[in-house]
């Protein structure tokens, strides 16, 4: 039974054993070096806890987005290998040889950026069809002469994203990894050696067996947050929950409204609770990162009319297992529950449902190993640990 340190009105528990034990399952089932994601707070669980799981667990390097993260873990003692996946500007590039870090080159701009300090580490981004970040099949030859002419700067990957691994048509991706192949030979022809060439994502890593070469970048799947995993016979458990104590109980007679808005009447005599999650904390924050189209708003209104002709446009928090439905507008740092019924008192515990990358930086994390609490990150507090 874990036990959560006082002072903390709303939690996330991320269970590293668990964690631990999927990054082993994934490493078993593709039979290649794991380059473990940690980016964006290592998805919202925590980065320099993850990095050290993961890495404890055989993690072969970790990656990140930007310089930053990567000193946030090198000033934490991390001292495995980092790749940075952001280019560096001119600006950064000195921190790339003091911390000991894999830089990102995909262009000439980039590599004369990384010439200046000896001794840098880098690994060739290289454009297959994402056209993001990434040297053109047709810059290569003269950015490997350029390479090979620069003593300062060690070519030790070479890599590139495939942007439809998750679809059902194959196809592009299939073309991504014959065009990855082939710039893989003309980096081999060139006289590169000891250069590791990492493609697949994490659905690609599951999906194209071909596409793992020499390492796999794995991000969601180590978080048991890719449904697709389960097609593979990954049964990963669930490492993540969010938390938080009940703040208040009160009683609402028939008439009486809740919330900003007004916008919930109860219409008989009902119990509420309040609970300190609301849409700041990303409490029922979704995702908006795809372009919106006719197609899927016409889809979005027609399953929300038909949630709310059946009855099942529901919001929940749960207790003891109980699902409790929320009730009104949710406020940025709270919402209020339904608890009819249920002997509920202030500072029992429910969980709520957040979606891990939109969840509040601020939102203290507490780590458990065994089941006991091991480390907590907080706003307010330094990480401790227990022995």
């Amino acid at each position: 039974m874990s036990t959560v340190p006082a002072g903390l009105s709303h939690w996330i528990e991320i269970d590293l054993d668990k964690l631990a034990e999927g990054f082993a399952a994934v490493q078993e089932l593709v039979q290649t070096p794991v380059i473990a994601v940690v980016k964006n707070d290592a998805y919202g669980f925590g980065a320099v806890e993850c990095a050290k799981t993961f890495s404890a667990a055989g993690a072969a390097m970790l990656a990140v987005t930007t310089l930053s993260e990567a000193l946030e873990l090198r000033e934490a003692g991390i001292t495995a290998p980092v790749l940075v996946f952001l280019p560096p500007q001119a600006d950064e590039a000195p921190y790339f040889a003091e911390y000991d870090l894999t830089a990102t080159l995909d262009g000439i701009d980039t590599l004369q950026r990384l010439a200046a300090p000896p001794g840098v580490a880098c690994h060739l981004k290289l454009n297959t069809g994402m056209n993001r970040f990434g040297a053109n099949t047709q810059d290569l030859p003269e950015l490997l002469q350029a390479l090979a002419d620069c003593p300062n700067v060690r070519l030790t990957g070479a890599y590139s994203h495939l942007a439809t691994a998750l679809e059902q048509d194959e196809s592009f991706a299939k073309r991504q990894l014959a065009e990855f192949t082939r710039q893989r030979e003309q980096i081999l022809q060139a006289g590169f050696d000891g250069v590791c060439f990492h493609l697949a994502n994490s659905a690609g890593a599951l999906k194209f067996p071909a596409a793992r070469f020499d390492a796999v970048r794995l991000g969601s799947v180590l978080y048991a947050q890719l449904n697709l995993a389960r097609q593979f016979g990954l049964n990963l458990a669930e490492p993540f929950c969010a938390k938080a104590r009940i703040a208040a109980v009160r009683d609402l007679a028939p008439g009486d409204t809740v919330g900003y808005g007004r916008e919930f009447t109860a219409k008989r005599p009902m119990r509420v609770a309040a609970v300190p999650f609301g849409y700041g904390d990303g409490f029922g924050v979704q995702a908006g990162a795809r372009p919106v189209t006719v197609k899927d708003s016409v889809q979005t209104f027609s399953r929300n009319l038909g949630k709310l002709a059946l009855g099942r446009y529901h919001r929940l928090v749960y207790w003891q297992g109980k699902p409790l439905e929320v009730l009104g507008r949710v406020a940025m740092q709270t919402l209020l529950c339904d608890c009819t019924g249920c002997d509920i008192k202030v500072g029992d515990v429910v969980s709520a449902p957040l979606r891990r990358t939109a969840a509040s930086a601020r939102i203290p994390r507490v780590y458990l190993r065994r089941g006991e609490v091991c480390a907590v990150r907080s706003p307010l507090t330094a990480v401790f640990r227990r022995n």
